[in-house]
C-alpha cells in the first residue's frame, strides 16, 4: 500500500492508535512529501514521539519547509473549492496541540502554522472592526 492509498481518516485524534493502524502505517510506502504524508504525520503526532514518527517517515516532516503549501491546504488557510471542513478540523485540533508540547514548538511547520492563525486573526479582526459601522 501507498501513502495515497492510506485512508488517514480512520486514525483517531489525540488517542492512542491502535496496533493494526500502526502496522499499516509501518508497511506502507511513504514518499514523505505529500499532502497525505503530512496529514497521517499531523495525525500521530499528538501521540507519539519525535523518535518514533522519524522512525515511521524516515526523517520529521514538521520540519520540512517545502512542506508548507500543504499545510496550508489541510489547515483550511489555502482557498480550496471543495474544502473537507472534518479534516480541517482535526487537523487544526492536532497542530494545535502539537504547538502547545514545548519541545514541539520551534519546528518549522508549528512556526509557519501559528504565524499563519496570527495572520488569520488579524484579519477578522479587522473585518470585525470595520462591519461596526452604524
Amino acid at each position: 500500500m501507498t501513502c495515497t492509498e492510506f485512508n488517514a481518516d480512520t486514525l483517531p485524534v489525540k488517542e492512542a492508535i491502535p496496533q493494526d493502524l500502526l502496522l499499516q502505517i509501518k508497511e506502507m510506502q511513504k514518499c514523505g512529501k505529500c499532502a497525505q504524508c503530512l496529514y497521517t504525520y499531523i495525525l500521530l503526532a499528538p501521540t507519539m514521539s519525535d523518535k518514533e514518527l522519524i522512525g515511521l517517515f524516515g526523517y520529521d516532516l514538521l520540519e520540512d519547509v517545502e512542506l508548507k503549501a500543504e499545510l496550508d491546504e489541510l489547515a483550511g488557510f489555502k482557498l480550496n473549492p471543495y474544502p473537507n471542513r472534518l479534516r480541517i478540523a482535526r487537523v487544526n485540533k492536532c497542530l494545535q496541540s502539537i504547538s502547545l508540547q514545548q519541545e514541539r514548538s520551534g519546528k518549522a511547520l508549528i512556526k509557519h502554522y501559528i504565524n499563519e492563525c496570527i495572520k488569520q486573526y488579524e484579519g477578522d479582526m479587522i473585518e470585525e472592526y470595520f462591519n461596526m459601522a452604524p
